[in-house]
């Protein structure tokens, strides 16, 4: 429900979401991308051979400067995440979810 909420979020900002259920694909998918990325949207505990947690410190590295957003209900997973990488506990709101894409998006 919240992916599909997100989703719908995302394309009424105007962005193209691309999604993945699993982290290790997201980054193979990163990898092999000539695609323009604006931002990656990833939960800590995202399924696959990797986490999405460490999907996005690996993005950091593909992608200097890409704005990522790690996003978890777990406390505590904040301190878990590189400098650099955008945390947003759950549950969020539609209205701060939309500054924040169109902030880091922009």
């Amino acid at each position: 429900m919240q992916l599909d909420a997100m989703v719908e979020l995302v394309m009424d900002l105007g962005f193209r979401p691309l999604i993945f259920t699993k982290a290790d694909e997201a980054l193979k998918f990163l990898q092999e991308s000539r695609d323009e990325i604006r931002l990656l949207w990833t939960d800590y505990r995202t399924p696959g051979e990797i986490t999405g947690g460490e999907l996005a410190i690996k993005a950091m590295s593909i992608f200097p400067g890409l704005p990522i957003v790690v996003t978890s209900g777990v406390a505590g997973t904040a301190y878990k995440l590189e400098s650099g990488i955008t945390y947003v506990s759950k549950p969020w709101s539609v209205d701060v979810l939309s500054r924040l894409i169109l902030r880091l998006a922009a």
